[in-house]
């Protein structure tokens, strides 16, 4: 059995550490680009489209399909007009019998 000298291994190991270290710090590379380039697209989106990405996200519209996304819109639509209109109406109200009220006190 031939006996290899201790500094071949450690030559050995130093040049595994040193691939790893490279591969890791390629890694490193490759992520920070790509979170860059992602915040620079996010950055690039005006205000409208914005809102719609976190109205989406909030609401985790994002996973459905086309159909469900187009029925649950739908759906938040109707209630937002039955929430100004009867807002509205209420509104309507309560002004004038607050207008009856302070004539009738004024006369």
């Amino acid at each position: 059995m031939v006996s290899r000298p201790k500094f071949l291994y450690i030559d050995n190991l130093l040049s595994l550490v040193a691939k790893e270290i490279a591969l890791s710090l390629r890694t490193l590379i490759l992520l920070w680009t790509s979170i860059s380039r992602s915040l620079v697209g996010y950055r690039a989106m005006n205000w409208i489209q914005r809102k719609i990405y976190l109205y989406n996200v909030t609401f985790g519209l994002f996973m459905l399909d086309w159909w469900e996304r187009y029925l649950f819109n739908i759906l938040v639509i109707v209630l937002m007009w039955f929430i100004f209109y009867n807002g509205s109406r209420y509104v309507t109200d309560f002004f004038q019998r607050h207008l009856i009220l302070s004539s009738d006190r004024s006369a």
